[in-house]
């Protein structure tokens, strides 16, 4: 069994030399690493000649597509049994594809693992299931993101990321193969670091919307409303309606968009949960 793994970068350079530097330094190493640039402006030929190893494809994209676009070319360019895709911003364990090659020899089909958060490694954020669970993913993506997920290359040549979607990429993935009944499993532990609240990355971008513009950032739970059932659907709208809230402007009009969107019942219940877990928080501090 042979691992292709598909980094998807754009306009980090000095993030992907750290990223790429981890792949490298696997206790399991890879038969190829295809770096897929979604069309950068900046340069990546500093970076790329610090590594000298035949394994390295970099693709630029002619036009900046998208994550999933980027993925979706990294997945028909490679040709290993199984694909691991990784952020540019974030960073392998030596230890992370060990743990994921001795899934699939016990079975698995896909797999997503837990992290530790980069710059803070006493941050843990591990989902103690040992397969992916309807219970979990109703209640969003409580595993991990795009650093995390590897998957056999025919399932994801058979189910390609939805290039259609704003946000919500990788949970749209997890529910579409937990509704195919795929061998999907976890490994509990830690074993990448995720690099947090980046300065161009989602929050940041969230804080900057307008309330006219978020219906974009609905498209996957739209999409699996059925799935998800009128409680968990209006949670998950009201939870990324009001995402990052202290830190936007106009919040009194965020608030109308979720009562608008999601109704006055989940609205309610957005601030309900927030005061138990200051509350919760507060408690475990004496």
């Amino acid at each position: 069994m042979e691992f292709s793994v598909v980094i998807t970068t754009y306009n980090r350079p000095d993030y992907l030399e750290l990223s790429l530097k981890s792949v490298l330094e696997q206790q399991v190493q890879p038969k190829e690493i295809i770096i897929v640039d979604d069309n950068s402006s900046k340069s990546y030929a500093s970076v790329l000649s610090k590594f000298d190893d035949i394994r390295i494809r970099y693709i630029k994209q002619p036009l900046s597509g998208g994550a999933n676009v980027a993925r979706n070319r990294g997945i028909h360019e490679s040709n290993g049994d199984v694909i691991a895709f990784l952020d540019d911003d974030d960073i392998w364990l030596p230890e992370y594809l060990a743990h994921h090659r001795e899934k699939y020899l016990s079975g698995a089909e896909a797999v997503v693992s837990g992290f530790k958060h980069l710059g803070n490694e006493s941050k843990v954020k591990v989902n103690k299931d040992s397969k992916i669970t309807k219970s979990s993913l109703v209640r969003g993506n409580h595993y991990c993101g795009m650093s995390g997920f590897s998957a056999k290359r025919e399932l994801l040549l058979e189910m390609p990321f939805d290039e259609a979607l704003n946000n919500g990429q990788d949970w749209d993935m997890y529910v579409r193969l937990y509704e195919r009944n795929t061998s999907f499993v976890n490994i509990n532990i830690p074993i990448f670091l995720y690099r947090f609240q980046n300065e161009d990355g989602i929050g940041a971008k969230v804080r900057k919307m307008k309330p006219s513009d978020i219906e974009k950032r609905l498209g996957s739970a739209k999409k699996h409303k059925d799935f998800l059932g009128d409680y968990w659907f209006k949670k998950r709208i009201c939870e990324q309606v009001l995402f990052s809230l202290k830190h936007k402007n106009s919040k009194v009009a965020w608030i109308k968009k979720a009562i608008e969107i999601a109704g006055y019942r989940a609205t309610l219940m957005f601030f309900l949960s927030g005061v138990k877990r200051k509350l919760s928080t507060r408690l475990e501090t004496f």
